[in-house]
């Protein structure tokens, strides 16, 4: 089962363009300062008391937002219906469990530290009112909220996928990831070849074929930042069953050795 579990990550690290027209507050541009934040980028933040935070923890790309005044809830609202795909969350103390809800009846839970990772909900229903919960209280930080309008249609094999990739020296993996589906006559179904960003995070959709025969087979190639390749290109067959209809994502933080470029360590979370 570990080789299944293995394979599941390295398609957390893929990232393709969305078919859907997607709104990303990223709290840079324009540029977020100081407390009380309104309207921003379709989003309204006055219903808690929300502020700016500047860079400081790991993986932070830009400004991030965070609660200004203790507490362990907070809302804002899509200024248009709409369905939030992911974000990226940290806590600047320890870590804890941050919780999203929406007013359209789905919840998300994962556990977050002090590295900034990319998280994505699963959520497929338009909602307005988010619902933010966090044991931490102020500590907690939010960046790059990302969001649809409307609903999402899901298929069996699409799936959202989010990772954090590092190196054993705490460095972020650099480069970027080909990734291709082999049919049973063994002939290549290219499912992208995708960039890993300065953080070593990638997230995205991903297509897999699920009339493929049973285990499916996949070829991943990693490449370096001078396009070539990190390593001799892996095969891995799995199970089907490790793609229900249900599943709609995979959040992953995985450790690979610098020297071998071999998994060390992960962590993944399944969305159902």
């Amino acid at each position: 089962m570990k080789k299944y579990f293995f394979l599941a990550l390295v398609f957390a690290l893929a990232a393709a363009e969305a078919s859907a027209q997607t709104t990303v507050a990223d709290f840079d541009s324009p540029a977020c300062t100081g407390t009380a934040i309104g309207a921003y980028q379709g989003i309204d933040f006055s219903l808690s008391p929300w502020d700016c935070e500047n860079p400081g923890l790991t993986g932070q790309t830009g400004t991030s937002i965070a609660w200004y005044r203790h507490s362990n809830s907070g809302q804002f609202k899509l200024q248009t219906p709409g369905t939030l795909l992911s974000l990226s969350a940290a806590t600047s103390t320890s870590s804890g469990t941050l919780t999203i809800s929406t007013d359209a009846g789905e919840s998300f839970s994962h556990s977050i530290d002090t590295t900034f990772q990319t998280l994505l909900t699963g959520f497929t229903k338009a909602a307005s009112i988010i619902t933010v919960k966090f044991p931490g209280g102020r500590t907690i930080e939010l960046d790059n909220i990302t969001y649809q309008t409307g609903g999402v249609s899901r298929t069996p094999g699409t799936l959202n996928l989010s990772a954090t990739l590092t190196w054993d020296d705490g460095t972020p993996v650099a480069g970027s990831l080909n990734l291709s589906q082999l049919t049973g006559l063994g002939s290549p179904i290219q499912l992208g070849t995708f960039a890993i960003n300065s953080a070593g995070g990638a997230s995205g959709t991903v297509n897999i074929d699920l009339a493929q025969p049973d285990p499916l087979t996949f070829q991943v190639v990693l490449l370096g930042t001078n396009n070539t390749a990190v390593g001799a290109p892996a095969i891995f067959q799995v199970s089907r069953v490790m793609f229900p209809s249900t599943l709609t994502g995979i959040n992953a933080k995985i450790v690979l050795s610098k020297s071998t470029a071999t998994i060390k360590s992960f962590n993944m979370g399944l969305v159902p």
